[in-house]
Formats: C-alpha cells, sequence, structure tokens
C-alpha cells in the first residue's frame, strides 16, 4: 500500500504550505518529524565545522604571510579567527554536551534531537564558549569597518 499525502487544515494565510499535508499512514508522519530534528542535530556539525577548518586556514595564511602579525589588519583577522574556532567548535558540538537528561523537557513536551553526553557543567561551557566565540568575533568584524 502506498503512502500519500492529503491536503488539511489550510487556509489562506499559510503562504508557505507548511503542515498543509498530512500523511495517511503514521509511520510517514514520525519519519517526516525524525528527519526535521535530526537535521536540526547534524547541519550544525557540518557548518561549525567548515567555519572552524576555513578561520584555521586564514591563521595559516597569516602566520606564513611576510607581514605575519605586523599589520593590524593581519592583528583583527587573527583574531577574528581565534574567536570564530572557539565558537563554531562549540556550535559543532550541537547537543553531545547537553546532559543527557533533562527534566523540563516532560514539562514542554518536546523531546531535544541528537546524542546527549554531557552533563549540566559542559552544557555551560558549550554556552560559554558559543557566547564568547561568536560576540569576540562580530566585535572583530565591527573593528574592521
Amino acid at each position: 500500500m502506498m503512502n500519500t499525502l492529503t491536503r488539511s487544515n489550510c487556509d489562506n494565510t499559510n503562504t508557505a504550505g507548511i503542515d498543509c499535508f498530512s500523511a495517511s499512514n503514521s509511520t510517514m508522519a514520525a519519519a517526516a518529524n525524525n528527519w526535521e530534528t535530526d537535521y536540526a542535530a547534524l547541519v550544525p556539525r557540518f557548518t561549525g565545522g567548515l567555519s572552524a577548518i576555513s578561520s584555521t586556514l586564514i591563521i595559516y595564511v597569516i602566520l606564513r604571510s611576510e607581514t605575519r602579525l605586523s599589520s593590524i589588519y593581519h592583528r583583527i583577522m587573527f583574531g577574528m579567527s581565534l574567536a570564530d574556532i572557539c565558537g563554531s567548535i562549540a556550535m559543532a558540538l550541537t547537543s553531545l554536551p547537553m546532559p543527557s537528561y533533562m527534566p523540563k523537557e516532560e514539562i514542554f513536551g518536546y523531546k531535544w534531537a541528537g546524542t546527549r553526553l554531557g552533563n549540566e557543567y559542559t552544557c555551560d561551557a558549550q554556552g560559554f564558549f558559543v557566547s564568547f566565540g561568536m560576540g569576540c568575533m562580530f566585535n572583530y568584524n565591527a573593528m574592521l569597518c
């Protein structure tokens, strides 16, 4: 038997078409829900990793240049790249530092996707490095203007 999507509960205000289709089979709806939550946990791993690698390459190019850190531009780019590495690696860890059991999930009725191996302290450290890294990176970027 083939799974089909049927249009339901849609009105003219829903221009994006989100939640306008319901699956005729509950396994298809569950698979779609898993895909969405897994996607939210996996995408930052790739983008954060690519950002950290790119910032590492920028540092490598700066340190291999003739002027190295003697120009102000290179020093700002060096600091911005270091801050981006800190924030990107923390972001790439996504759900890994999160506590394996979070009692608020039961209250809100939402379970965060992804593998969770941490505790409260690793989650706090991840939050610090994301905030610190991204905040410093944006400040260094403002210095370039």
